[in-house]
């Protein structure tokens, strides 16, 4: 069983919410993201028809809603190095994803993330 896009080995290429918000995810492989987001990533991963698109766990959106800046500034620090990130990109992408989770929280809405082949 498929459990999310780090073990098809896709690189997150888009979150988004279906009334038209989106961010680019940057180039970052699944896997190395999954060190840092491991807890929460490796929760079953809701397929969507479109085969690469993917419904981020609802644990994980919670916890994107809620996250103190501070919290961010932690996952920064540790996820920037192992993605090969300035820790200030990492910093402002994690706290747009929050953003984004929020807005999708607000309107009842999902978060996606669409996986693209690796190059």
């Amino acid at each position: 069983m498929r459990r999310g896009p780090a073990d098809q080995g896709g690189v997150l290429s888009t979150f988004f919410i279906k009334s038209g918000e989106s961010l680019a995810a940057g180039d970052y492989d699944a896997r190395e993201a999954v060190v840092v987001w491991h807890q929460v990533l490796n929760e079953v991963w809701e397929p969507q028809p479109e085969d690469s698109v993917f419904a981020l766990p609802d644990a994980l959106v919670a916890q994107l809603v809620q996250a103190h800046p501070a919290r961010m500034h932690d996952v920064a620090l540790s996820w920037a190095p192992l993605v090969d990130m300035d820790f200030h990109a990492a910093f402002a992408h994690l706290s747009q994803l929050s953003a984004l989770a929020r807005t999708a929280a607000s309107r009842g809405e999902r978060l996606y993330v669409e996986v693209t082949e690796p190059a």
